[in-house]
């Protein structure tokens, strides 16, 4: 070249350069960055919109998974709320001979195993199914709560037979207080001081309640004062054998590798054994024949079913639940059970047993650690949440 030539500069790998990290129409050129070739551009992933996204499944998965956190809120209200409806139906059930309730609390039993079995063998097949029935010493261990369990279920009926439905959803509260006592004892846990304050509100709110309804009763009809007191001790022995039972069960779960389902049907077991037992003791043969159905009406058999439901709800409720659900369900079933026991048997709600109530149903939120204004927040964000993403109501 001559020496009159141009200096010969470096060529710039992009046509229209610019110098380095300077933007030309929305893209970074770089000279000394490797160009990326083409099996590079066909790796890197591209938004695709439609039913196959990722972004699509996603959505998929948090709407299935909202309209199963609040399927699980309306199942566990109408259960809770038809336990103490359809039971005080059908203690005031009028049919040609009196049904027996030892008969009720064995069906319900056999139904839940039955049930239990159907889950073992969809989930692992009949392997855990022979495992649950194998006699070890973690199945005689469950013998224990079985037993409770079975005196909890009678206790029940006793006392839905001399309280009304309303009545009874409010003082069944007070296995809070049971289980929290025995949790203190057995399983050693130690509770807040926020949590012995609404123990403390939970007693006194269920007091007023049955102080209520004494003076209800007393100034409509003197006979009615003395069988309200069989009803009360009742449901007080139900909430302690319950209280004793949950914790108890707690600490097996916890204590050994055995599955929710197969220790739910070694406790129908037990408690199939010692029911028979106990109802051929007190009424003879006669019960275990034929006449095991004496007396059985449509209410009667809804009771028993929803009772059995509820047995097993609870792992569904551990799964999907949270503390402010399972505390807003307990909330709605107090009320609905109130309203309808109002509508459909007659029950009297005064200004004290109203008191009474709402005492109890804050004594409820407040040892889950909410106070009334931090719960009316955090409800109010939930929905308006679920309605932001999802543009429906929960309700």
């Amino acid at each position: 070249k001559s020496a009159h030539s141009p200096p010969s500069w470096p060529r710039p790998s992009c046509r229209h350069a610019r110098p380095t990290g300077e933007r030309h129409r929305g893209a970074m050129c770089n000279p000394t960055k490797k160009r990326s070739n083409s099996s590079d551009l066909e790796a890197a992933p591209t938004p695709v919109c439609g039913n196959g996204s990722p972004k699509a499944e996603v959505k998929d998965a948090s709407l299935g998974a909202y309209w199963v956190k609040w399927g699980v809120l309306a199942i566990l209200v109408f259960q809770n709320s038809a336990a103490s409806l359809l039971m005080s139906a059908a203690s005031r059930a009028h049919s040609a001979e009196r049904w027996n309730t030892q008969t009720g609390v064995i069906l319900q039993e056999a139904i839940k195993a039955v049930m239990c079995v159907g889950l073992l063998l969809h989930s692992g097949g009949s392997a855990e199914v022979w495992e649950a029935l194998a006699p070890t010493a973690e199945a005689v261990k469950t013998s224990i709560p079985a037993l409770l369990y079975l005196f909890q279920n009678n206790m029940q009926y006793v006392a839905v037979s001399y309280l009304d439905a309303a009545t009874y959803a409010i003082l069944y509260q007070l296995k809070i207080l049971t289980a929290a006592m025995m949790s203190v004892v057995i399983l050693r846990k130690s509770l807040s001081g926020m949590q012995w304050i609404a123990l403390m509100v939970l007693t006194v709110g269920a007091s007023v309640v049955v102080v209520s309804q004494m003076t209800t009763n007393s100034s409509s009809t003197s006979s009615r004062q003395g069988s309200i007191v069989p009803g009360v001790v009742a449901v007080l022995l139900a909430c302690l054998a319950s209280g004793l039972a949950g914790v108890y069960f707690e600490k097996l779960l916890k204590g050994s590798t055995v599955s929710l389902w197969a220790r739910n049907l070694q406790l129908a077991l037990y408690s199939l054994v010692v029911g028979f037992g106990g109802l051929y003791q007190s009424s003879g043969i006669e019960l275990l024949g034929p006449d095991f159905f004496k007396g059985y009406t449509t209410v009667v058999l809804a009771a028993v079913v929803n009772n059995a439901l509820g047995g097993l709800l609870i792992a569904v409720v551990i799964k999907h639940a949270d503390t402010i659900m399972k505390n807003f369900s307990t909330t709605l079933s107090i009320i609905v059970t109130t309203l309808a026991s109002v509508l459909l048997f007659g029950s009297r709600v005064n200004c004290t047993s109203a008191l009474g109530t709402a005492l109890v149903i804050y004594a409820v939120f407040l040892y889950g650690g909410m106070t009334g204004l931090l719960t009316a927040q955090q409800m109010l964000r939930q929905v308006l949440t679920s309605k932001s993403k999802h543009r429906v109501l929960p309700f």
